[in-house]
């Protein structure tokens, strides 16, 4: 017989027992109040009336013809005794009558009290039914519930992506996770069931903990079993596990069976770990970011505390790194922030801790040194591994760094203090011609204010009209006339009076103002030179910069193109001058643009060439008209100096590519005279004239005339 059956079989039976039961309580009350028969009553009665009215007659008859022998007397007597006779007999029915009807009355009402009684019983009968039905409906329901409860539950540890398994404590072999090992990819029998087998596939660091944890629980001296560990799969890799369990105790407190659950968490684990990451280390370098460079600065100033060391912190800053990402793209600039990080990690190895702080700012952590002079050492061998060229998708390039230093506790006491006294230092290597380091005195902080009041002060200087062009002649060398100028900004600040160039230019490079400005001095030289021609002076060739953030403009040229055509001034006469590191920052893009604005009739001059790392390869790419030599070059020229040969060199392979050759710092007549000899074509420098305002320059032309009649 099959459960089902079975369960019906057991509800009837209990359903028939409970009926039989009411059955026989109600029998039982039937009888206790049964009426007597009442049928043979009449007989009774008129059976005994028939006895005594016989037996009066034949008595009295008898007994009164013995006592009587007159016959009236006798007739008076016999009258008489015949109403004696109606006279008893009727009482005696009386009482035999009410007799009866007081039975049959009181019979009558028990009879409705029974009757009653039985309609309550039957009431009774009814409920109880109805009561037995619910109980059997209510069984049917329990019965269907527990079977899909069971179903469910089946269904459930079917399809759970959760491993169950049970450790009969009590044989201590027995440990049946065959659900966790099919999540593992094992077979059922490729892994017994036992707890050994269960060990054998825990992850070796995390075994102790594992087995600690089971065992505390198992004493109950943790409230519940909860643990995280690894297991390893088929293939060999690990997955993290949460496992959870609950034990049976048995009455002395002993633990008889555990049952749990695994949990193959793997997926959150590697999310959690990334978070971390994310939280913690910089995305790109996969270094420390600047949370925990600064909680690892924290701990090191406490531990230099506590042992009397000093502690270095060296500020790092990529020089012209916007140029970079200007250039050639993000996507360059943060492949070589990430070869950075990686040149960093290289030369520290074990001896400091390297982070990324943000953009392209790093920083180094030097412990347990003794005094400052022991940086240096670190210092050099990372600005020497700077030197070497970048290549980033087959393009050379050269970027160098700036380092601060300050040091604990002679900088500062506390990490905000070092932080920015480094960071301070760092600008004042930059300020110092950059790819070099600087250590951080008390006075770089009186600077880093005047940096930033010039800064804000810059910011006005073009709506206060405190900014103006000055212009420094261009001497043609074989005939003395003034054929061109170079125009270069001044600031007149109205308190610190006239502000040189290199002082404000960085500032505004970095401001980003030099956009701005840039746009304003091509503006205001290509107007002057207008009024210039307006009022009748000789053609003038007009030598305007520009700086390497303009040159990224992407409406560069359309900007310079609107500005000729405002002036309605001839192209062939403006001149721009680009220095050559600038040129070689993206070659392909420098040769685009610079093609551009020859296009409209723009002359292009290259500035400080040979200052730099640039190639001959390069030079004969670019579409250039002019080449000046640095003053560095014609400063020391004697006969016999190196200058000198390079001097001669430049000329030389300048006039070999059909390029005019301006000498830019003629102080002497000795470099005059030699650039003469030379057939350099164009000179500027005190030797000829400073940089003057437009008032000045015009005296100066009308000066040339004069002497020229």
């Amino acid at each position: 017989m099959n459960k089902t059956n079975k369960s019906k079989g057991w509800k009837q039976s209990i359903q028939q027992r409970d009926a039989s039961q009411e059955l026989d309580g109600i029998k039982g009350l039937l009888a206790l109040h049964k009426k007597p028969e009442l049928s043979l009553v009449p007989i009774k009665i008129a059976l005994l009336y028939l006895t005594i009215g016989c037996a009066w007659v034949i008595l009295s008859d008898e007994a009164l013809a013995e006592l009587f022998n007159n016959i009236e007397t006798l007739t008076r007597v016999q009258t008489i005794k015949g109403w004696i006779f109606i006279l008893v007999t009727g009482i005696m029915i009386y009482f035999m009558i009410g007799s009866s009807l007081k039975k049959g009355e009181y019979w009558n009402q028990k009879l409705i009290q029974s009757y009653e009684e039985l309609e309550a019983v039957h009431g009774q009968l009814i409920a109880t039914e109805e009561a037995l039905k619910e109980k059997y409906d209510a069984l049917l329901k329990s019965e269907v519930a527990l079977k899909e409860s069971e179903e469910r539950y089946r269904l459930a540890l079917e399809g759970t992506s959760d491993g169950i398994w049970v450790h009969d404590i009590t044989k201590q072999d027995n440990f049946f996770f065959n659900r966790t090992k099919e999540i593992l990819g094992y077979e059922e029998d490729e892994i017994p069931n036992t707890i050994e087998g269960w060990q054998s596939i825990i992850h070796a660091e995390d075994i102790a903990s594992t087995l600690e944890v089971r065992g505390k629980y198992l004493s109950r001296t943790m409230p519940s079993y909860e643990h995280e560990y690894r297991l390893r799969t088929k293939e060999g890799d690990y997955r993290w596990i949460a496992s959870r369990g609950k034990a049976v105790w048995d009455d002395h407190g002993n633990p008889i069976r555990m049952v749990g659950s695994h949990k193959d968490i793997t997926n959150q684990k590697r999310a959690e770990e990334k978070i971390h990451r994310l939280a913690y280390y910089d995305n790109l370098t996969e270094l420390p970011n600047r949370v925990v460079f600064e909680e690892s600065l924290s701990a090191s100033l406490e531990d230099s505390k506590k042992k009397g060391e000093m502690t270095a912190l060296l500020y790092l800053d990529l020089d012209n790194f916007k140029m970079v990402n200007d250039t050639l793209g993000h996507i360059f600039g943060d492949l070589l922030l990430k070869n950075v990080g990686e040149l960093l990690r290289r030369c520290l190895g074990e001896q400091g801790i390297v982070t990324r702080l943000g953009g392209d700012e790093f920083a180094i952590l030097l412990l347990g040194i003794t005094k400052k002079e022991d940086v240096i050492p670190v210092v050099n061998r990372v600005l020497a591994a700077f030197q070497n060229p970048w290549l980033l998708d087959d393009r050379e390039f050269y970027i160098t760094t700036s380092i601060g230093i300050a040091v604990y506790p002679l900088d500062g006491e506390d990490r905000h203090t070092l932080l920015r006294n480094a960071d301070t230092a760092m600008y004042s290597a930059k300020d110092f011609g950059k790819n070099n380091f600087r250590f951080y005195i008390m006075d770089m902080n009186k600077k880093i204010v005047e940096k930033l009041e010039m800064s804000n002060s810059l910011r006005r200087a073009l709506e206060r009209k405190e900014l103006l062009l000055y212009y420094q002649p261009q001497v043609d060398l074989e005939n003395g006339k003034i054929v061109g100028v170079e125009a270069l900004i001044r600031w007149n600040h109205p308190v610190w009076g006239m502000v040189p160039p290199v002082k404000f230019i960085p500032i505004a490079e970095e401001t980003g103002m030099i956009m701005d400005i840039g746009e304003w001095i091509l503006s205001e030289a290509c107007s002057q030179r207008r009024k210039w021609k307006d009022a009748g002076y000789p053609p003038l060739g007009i030598g305007i910069n520009l700086s390497a953030r303009q040159f990224q403009q992407q409406n560069l040229v359309e900007m310079i193109h609107r500005i000729i055509l405002e002036n309605d001034l001839e192209p062939e006469y403006i001149e721009l001058e680009i220095t050559e590191s600038l040129a070689m920052k993206d070659l392909a893009h420098t040769v685009e643009i610079l093609k551009k604005l020859r296009s409209l009739g723009i002359k292009i001059a290259l500035d400080d060439f040979g200052t730099g790392y640039s190639s001959l390869n390069y030079l004969k790419q670019l579409p250039i008209d002019t080449l000046k030599i640095d003053k560095s070059f014609v400063k020391d020229i004697t006969m016999g100096s190196n200058e000198e040969a390079i001097a001669k060199s430049l000329i030389t392979l300048a006039h070999s590519m059909n390029l005019t050759v301006t000498a830019e710092g003629i102080e002497t007549e000795t470099q005059h005279k030699f650039l003469q000899e030379q057939n350099c074509d164009k000179a500027q420098g005190y030797l000829f004239s400073k940089p003057v305002s437009p008032d000045a320059l015009e005296k100066l032309l009308a000066d040339q005339e004069k002497g020229l009649d």
